[in-house]
């Protein structure tokens, strides 16, 4: 069984590694957006405040950081290719999204180290990966005799 994988070629300047997610509303709209990878990250998700307005399920704790105040939401997240929904808390802030920006005007903001590690990534000199985790493989009881 071939196991279900996002493969996107880096881009930018300088060239980025980065993640396509799909941000759903409670009401069914959906937003799909490309998200710099970026495994310094400590938060989940950091987009822009027009799109966090456009998404988010509820609110959750600000944070304070050098880019300023992140304004924290729950935000479900879908990557259906890898058969990914998951809730999670995330942020909103125009000074991350800028930053981000600067490198391609694609990018809505940063996929942090949380959201990569519920799956596997990873890259090569072309690309970077994501993949559906592999389950942990079930071990049978140890023979008695």
């Amino acid at each position: 069984m071939a196991t279900a994988t996002q493969i996107n070629p880096y881009k930018g300047r300088p060239p980025r590694s980065w993640i396509r997610v799909r941000l759903v509303h409670p009401n069914g709209a959906a937003v799909d957006a490309d998200l710099l990878a970026d495994t310094g990250n400590p938060f989940a998700l950091v987009i822009s405040e027009g799109t966090m307005a456009r998404v988010k399920d509820g609110d959750a704790p600000d944070v304070r950081t050098n880019f300023g105040v992140l304004h924290g939401a729950w935000v479900h997240v879908a990557i259906p290719e890898l058969g990914l929904q998951q809730a999670i808390m995330g942020y909103a802030s125009d000074a991350v999204s800028k930053a981000a920006k600067a490198s391609d005007i694609d990018f809505e903001g940063l996929a942090g180290l949380p959201l990569l590690r519920l799956m596997e990534y990873g890259g090569n000199a072309d690309s970077f990966w994501l993949k559906r985790p592999r389950s942990p493989k079930k071990r049978r009881p140890a023979s008695r005799g």
